[in-house]
């Protein structure tokens, strides 16, 4: 079966409210870009949040914090997935990463000696090609700021212990909360480069679901720093063509405050408007295919699946354009009652 997949570029938009979005590895404290006064998140955040809620639903995947892959003990998981979740007995290690969905989106990497890669059997056979790499189909942006601008709030920490021997020590520390965020999550698909992984339109489908559960309560998400995260909306724009792009799709979705409040004032999406006029103005072209979406918030459904919803916030488009535009809106399934193996 031919593969689907398109060149697209992806936009995730979710709330956060008094947590820590994405802290340092080093200080703990949320990334901020002091300038713009934008909190920041990184793609790992992001695929940790999809890898997660992928290894809750028993969905095979190479790097796993319980397992340590990609961290110190690659080759013991490689080892570990080879001879207890290789049903299909590959030897080539390539085709062993292939089979982990998480490398057929975001990519993999081996770096097996010739010797440590032939100590894996299966079945008798020695393993072959343990030296090998494969850069993910789908890629996040580095650091994605959020929308609006944010006024970090020191919070302080108390803890309190008891021993064996029934004495008593507590502590108390600071560390800086986010009171409201809307980030953006800014991503790409590589249909050529998926072709090389072998990543598929379920694959694709599966990562949405992660992306979306797993950020707003599911997964890693469930946690003291990540509650009050809740998924606003899903974004795949579609090109025609493998050779086409637009210039700075990150920048298709405007915040507006609302009764003149400042950015850092915002605590709801009651405090402000989100303007897609110039996503739907490129919409109108041809330099976009389709545009699917994916939300639950009822408002800016209306506005993607409304055709008087959409001419209401555009009232100047003629009515050929307002078709052409609303033919390309198209809603994302997810496959969140589907098992996959």
């Amino acid at each position: 079966m031919t593969n689907q997949l398109k060149k697209s570029e992806i936009l995730f938009l979710y709330e956060t409210k008094y947590n820590i979005p994405n802290g340092d590895p080093f200080t703990g404290e949320q990334r901020y870009d002091e300038e713009t006064k934008k909190i920041l998140v990184s793609d790992v955040r992001m695929k940790r949040y999809v890898r997660t809620y992928f290894e809750e639903k028993e969905l095979p995947i190479y790097v796993s914090e319980k397992t340590g892959a990609g961290k110190t003990d690659s080759k013991g998981v490689l080892t570990w997935i080879a001879q207890n979740r290789n049903e299909k007995k590959f030897t080539n290690i390539g085709d062993i990463l292939k089979d982990q969905i998480d490398v057929r989106l975001f990519g993999g990497i081996s770096t097996l000696k010739d010797d440590e890669t032939k100590k894996i059997k299966i079945d008798g056979k020695e393993c072959t090609n343990g030296h090998v790499q494969f850069t993910g189909p789908v890629q996040f942006a580095l650091l994605n700021p959020s929308l609006n601008e944010v006024n970090l709030r020191i919070h302080q920490n108390t803890t309190h212990f008891t021993s064996s021997a029934e004495n008593t020590q507590g502590s108390i520390g600071t560390t800086t909360i986010v009171p409201y965020s809307l980030i953006q999550i800014h991503g790409w698909l590589n249909p050529k480069v998926a072709e090389k992984t072998g990543m598929t339109e379920e694959d694709l489908k599966l990562m949405y679901e992660g992306l979306w559960y797993g950020t707003s309560g599911e997964g890693s998400s469930h946690s003291r720093s990540k509650v009050g995260q809740n998924s606003v909306l899903l974004l795949e724009i579609d090109y025609p063509q493998n050779n086409q792009k637009i210039y700075e799709v990150d920048q298709l979705i405007k915040l507006i405050p609302k009764e003149d409040k400042k950015e850092e004032q915002l605590r709801s999406m009651d405090d402000y408007l989100l303007d897609f006029s110039k996503l739907f103005e490129i919409g109108k072209t041809d330099k976009i295919e389709k545009i699917r979406f994916y939300t639950e918030i009822e408002s800016i459904k209306d506005l993607f699946t409304n055709k008087k919803t959409l001419k209401s916030v555009m009232p100047q488009i003629k009515d050929e354009d307002l078709e052409k535009l609303f033919k390309k809106f198209e809603q994302i399934e997810f496959l969140k009652d589907k098992k996959t193996n």
